[in-house]
This record gives structure tokens, C-alpha cells and sequence, in this order.
């Protein structure tokens, strides 16, 4: 199954809870993964580390996808693999 994001519904330091179109609302923790993706001080992901530039995230409707003002772009296969499925009752 492809997977797309329908819905950013909030977005915290490095994490980031997405509905997607399976209708599931997950919990996506990207600190360990912004942290090797920043290994190289130049990546664009070390300026992602960096909550005033991290909750800049757009939904990319045409693609179901995420993007960040820096150019970054993320799969949304990619952040279902990392993340978890929440209870939709713990989401305000």
C-alpha cells in the first residue's frame, strides 16, 4: 500500500503526529533520525534540529508528502516506517 499524508495535525520539537490516508493517526519521532541526517554541519537537516525552522513543515497535497522551506522533502512511506500508530482519543 503507498501511503500519503492527509493532515499535519501537530507538530512539537522533532516530532510530528500525521493522519494518514489508511485513516491512521501516528506519531512520527525524528530526533534520532534529524540527528544522523546532521552528521555533516552543512546538511539542510541540522537547521531542521532547530524547532523555530522544524515547525515550518507543509503539507504537500499533490504528493502527500511533507516539505520544509529549505527545500527538505520526506517520503511519506519513509515517516509511516518510522512511526507509530496513536490512539486517535489522545489526539486533542
Amino acid at each position: 500500500m503507498i501511503h500519503l499524508i492527509e493532515e499535519i495535525l501537530s507538530v512539537d520539537p522533532s516530532k510530528l503526529t500525521l493522519r494518514f490516508n489508511t485513516g491512521e493517526i501516528r506519531l512520527v519521532d525524528l530526533t534520532a533520525k534529524l540527528h544522523e541526517w546532521s552528521s555533516n554541519p552543512q546538511s539542510k537537516f541540522a537547521e531542521l534540529q532547530n524547532f523555530e525552522s522544524f515547525r515550518k513543515v507543509r503539507l504537500d497535497e499533490n504528493f502527500g508528502s511533507l516539505v520544509w522551506e529549505n527545500g527538505i522533502d520526506l517520503c511519506p512511506d519513509v515517516l509511516y516506517g518510522l512511526s507509530t500508530e496513536i490512539n486517535k482519543k489522545d489526539v486533542a
